[in-house]
């Protein structure tokens, strides 16, 4: 007799471990599902701004038309914005190393061209190569190392256009 509740002890302990482990599946593919409709939907917006930046740049151009007034204000938009390049960058950095960096850098300023934008430009240059020639290798061997040098080198390039410049596009690093 106590044979018998030992093995139906010992097959409801089997078929509890089966029924907890469809359980755990289930509540895992719906956590799965729920995460993924959420990013999924957290994503649509940021996609719909990623065209609406597009659309800017056709509107520029004037290859789109036809719109109504959306193309118009987007036609509009476009004249305030423009993207320049600064020229290449190549200074040593600070340090025992003596490490050369270049850099490419892009600026997206606000506002329509102004005669005034070459020395502007040229000026942030200046200002980013007196800025590097202080930062020492170690500040940009990581990543979180090169996301910090790209804000500091935004926060100089707004200051020098006085918030004119919206934002700053590291096109390449290299450092030696």
């Amino acid at each position: 007799m106590a044979e018998e509740t030992e093995g139906k002890a010992a097959g409801g302990g089997k078929g509890g471990f089966v029924i907890a482990l469809v359980l755990l599946a289930v509540i895992g593919a719906g956590a799965g599902a729920g995460f993924s409709l959420m990013f999924l939907n957290a994503g649509t917006p940021a996609h719909e701004a990623g065209s609406g930046k597009r659309e800017v740049q056709i509107g520029k151009a004037g290859a789109r038309s036809g719109d109504g007034g959306s193309s118009k204000g987007a036609a509009g938009e476009a004249s305030k914005i423009q993207v320049a390049s600064l020229d290449p960058i190549l200074v040593t950095l600070a340090g025992p190393q003596r490490s050369w960096a270049r850099l490419e850098l892009g600026v997206i300023l606000d506002g329509p061209t102004t005669p005034d934008d070459a020395v502007l430009l040229k000026s942030m240059t200046e200002d980013i190569m007196s800025f590097m020639r202080t930062v020492p290798l170690v500040h940009v061997e990581s990543a979180a190392g090169v996301e910090y040098l790209r804000e500091d080198i935004q926060e100089i390039a707004r200051l020098r256009s006085k918030g004119r410049a919206r934002n700053i596009i590291l096109r390449s690093l290299v450092v030696e």
